[in-house]
């Protein structure tokens, strides 16, 4: 705290207001990256004003939400799991055979069964050693364990050979009137003379293999804990269909009072439950186990329903749990870490819709990449670090966009404010609203000023505008918590520089953004609207608009707010244009970096017709990126389009590298600017006074 002349302490009560709390901090996610970074300060009104409306609605939404309790089937609708034991009966065929089997919710017919039979040893076998005659033995045999393919992988075998082994423990090896609870381990343990007689359990099997899966289905069974027992593997042929039988085997210890283990937690009592995968960018998120590994486990995990909300296990058993410090592990059977672990097992999930108006609207889930929050009982948020790519907690939230297609929960970049302008993006801007736009604004009559002077106000405009605020020292003068777009231009002008890319390529790295200005020209129009409702000037993705919208393009989900969809005249891929007509010839979605492209057209610069089409065409990922838009463009845009795709791989690069860089100061920007880009800017004839 040095060097803070002021330190609020807060006494949190209730983890609702710890929450709450800790939304009033700055996040800093780059649109297209993965990392964050965070600085626990208030906005100043200055910024906070330009993100309002995003603000308040997705906080005031997870505000209203706290009082609600939302589900598995609210997180992933449709169907879930559960367990059934069966015990006996007239399709036994083993002398005391049980079974366990998996249902769905929403279909007849068992997907995954494992059938097994246990019997006391009575006579020992002529094999048996002298310490195995000298011990209480049961006997238990898997005899079938069956999952239907298209259940396949996601550990539902491991599951139900845990529960089998779960079953078979407590049937043998535990007295369960010591064991009360899962995580109990402090009651006192009941006398010698109470306990039930215990066994060691000899539980073997058969692992079958074809050629199809050789060695597969054997390093299944050794990862649950069994061995080989014996090198005699039986190899079997019927006409054309061929397989081995390898002996295997697992042995189940009996308790003692010396080494007394925490009972795995049985699925069986779970009314639902399903698998789910968590996934981040790099694919599934590891997990830190408790006993200290250095390297985090990629886990198989299933979701189940909670009195409170969700809980997350492995499919061996073993609980997620949230620690107040912000570690985030798997509670092991034999780790005494955690000894008082009441609802640290529990996630609540916030629900936070696309939704504009959600006064009069109850809850809807508007489509699977809405997003989700997952806060623990000590109020902070699950998440996925974006350096160990392991899961852990911390006070700032952190989204999950749930599918219920692919059953996984996937940590994602994206945020409330950004889905907001996307959505807002495809609500308006249309065939017509494009047209309009361009009458409005390429009359260039908001003013004159030079490029430079342009630059400068940029300063007051942030780098990450869904994720950006700048705050205030208790003294009153600014700290901006996150770079300015400013900043971001000289330091990408400057990357080009060190790449050694043309001048005229600096040159537009160090313009291509200052479109954002006509919110300081136009503050009575397009300002307010910034503000309130929709801010086109911000670089986000584009498309062509006028013709069929392609399948990939950014936030598809919210393509049937957008009133083009259902005109006959946009439907086909070349829509209104003719064939082939070029890039040059079509309307794009109204943004800043479209306008800045018409300004510099519009004011006859000298730079290349390569630098204009990188100013236009960079957003238009669909097209340099995806290949889309092949019907209506032409050669002249194949020539442009390495360069458009290269400048775009170098914003993308500068805007990953500035997420913690500080903001340049105005004497650091005017010695760039005269040391170096002026003479460019005099070259390429762009040092004068401009129309916007």
């Amino acid at each position: 705290a040095a060097g803070r002349k002021r330190i609020l302490i807060l006494e949190v009560a209730r983890p609702t207001l710890l929450y709450l709390l800790a939304f009033e901090t700055a996040l800093v996610i780059d649109e297209n990256g993965s990392q964050m970074t965070s600085h626990n300060c208030v906005p100043s009104p200055a910024k906070k004003a330009k993100t309002t409306t995003s603000w308040r609605s997705w906080k005031g939404e997870l505000e209203a939400n706290n009082g609600k309790r939302f589900g598995l089937q609210d997180l992933l609708p449709g169907f879930t799991l559960r367990l059934e034991h069966r015990q006996g009966g007239t399709l036994a065929t083993h002398r005391g055979e049980e079974r366990i089997l998996l249902y769905r919710s929403d279909k007849k017919g068992a997907i995954a069964k494992i059938i097994y039979s246990s019997e006391i040893q009575e006579q020992p076998s002529l094999q048996s050693s002298v310490a195995e005659l000298q011990k209480n033995i049961a006997q238990a045999k898997i005899h079938v364990l069956d999952v239907k393919s298209q259940y396949r992988g996601r550990d539902l075998g491991g599951l139900l050979f845990s529960e089998a082994i779960t079953h078979l423990k407590s049937k043998y090896c535990n007295n369960d009137d010591n064991e009360d609870d899962d995580f109990n381990t402090n009651e006192p343990l009941k006398s010698d003379y109470e306990q039930k007689q215990l066994y060691d359990v000899n539980c073997s099997l058969e692992a079958e293999e074809d050629v199809t899966r050789h060695g597969k289905l054997i390093a299944f069974y050794l990862r649950l804990g069994c061995h080989v027992v014996s090198k005699r593997v039986q190899y079997i042929s019927d006409n054309d269909f061929a397989y081995r039988k390898v002996p295997m085997q697992v042995t189940l210890k009996a308790a003692t009072t010396a080494a007394r283990k925490r009972k795995r937690s049985s699925l069986m009592s779970k009314a639902s439950f399903l698998p789910v995968q968590l996934v981040g960018d790099a694919g599934k998120i590891s997990v830190k186990p408790s006993g200290g590994s250095e390297a985090g486990i990629k886990f198989d995990w299933l979701i189940n329903q909670a009195d409170d909300g969700v809980q997350f296990s492995t499919t061996h058993g073993n609980f997620l749990i949230a620690s107040p410090s912000g570690s985030v592990t798997i509670l092991d059977q034999v780790d005494d870490s955690y000894s008082d672990v009441d609802g640290w097992t529990t996630f609540v999930p916030l629900h936070i819709s696309d939704e504009i108006d959600h006064d009069d609207s109850p809850f809807q889930q508007s489509s699977s990449r809405s997003l989700w929050v997952l806060r623990s009982c000590h109020g902070t948020f699950l998440t996925a670090d974006s350096v160990s790519k392991c899961l852990s907690c911390t006070k700032l939230p952190s989204f999950w966009q749930a599918n219920g297609s692919n059953l996984s929960l996937a940590c994602t970049s994206d945020t409330p404010p950004r889905r907001h302008h996307y959505l807002q993006c495809w609500k308006l801007q249309t065939h017509e609203y494009g047209q309009s736009m361009r009458s409005r604004f390429l009359n260039f009559s908001l003013g004159n000023a030079t490029l430079f002077e342009a630059l400068g106000w940029i300063h007051t405009f942030p780098a990450y505008p869904f994720h950006a605020w700048s705050c205030e020292d208790t003294s009153g003068s600014s700290m901006v918590s996150s770079p300015s777009l400013r900043t971001l231009s000289f330091l990408m002008a400057e990357a080009a520089r060190e790449e050694g890319l043309p001048d005229w390529v600096q040159l537009v790295a160090l313009f291509h953004e200052l479109g954002e200005t006509v919110k300081k020209l136009d503050p009575n129009n397009t300002g307010k609207m910034a503000d309130s409702i929709y801010d086109w000037t911000i670089s986000t993705r584009s498309r062509v608009v006028g013709c069929a919208i392609p399948n990939c393009a950014t936030f598809s989900e919210f393509r049937h707010l957008n009133t083009d969809v259902l005109d006959a005249r946009y439907s086909t891929d070349t829509g209104v244009y003719e064939a082939n007509c070029g890039l040059d010839n079509v309307l794009l979605l109204w943004s800043g970096p479209e306008y800045m492209y018409h300004l510099l057209r519009h004011n006859q610069t000298a730079l290349p017709l390569e630098a204009l089409a990188m100013v236009r065409y960079y957003l238009l990922g669909d097209w340099h990126e995806h290949h889309e838009y092949t019907s209506i463009t032409n050669e002249y845009d194949e020539d442009m389009l390495p360069w458009v795709s290269d400048f775009d791989r170098l914003r993308r690069k500068t805007r990953l590298e500035c997420l913690d860089c500080v903001d340049l100061s105005d004497e650091q920007c005017a010695y760039l600017w005269d040391s170096h880009y002026s003479r460019m800017a005099a070259k390429y004839d762009c040092d004068r006074l401009f129309a916007w």
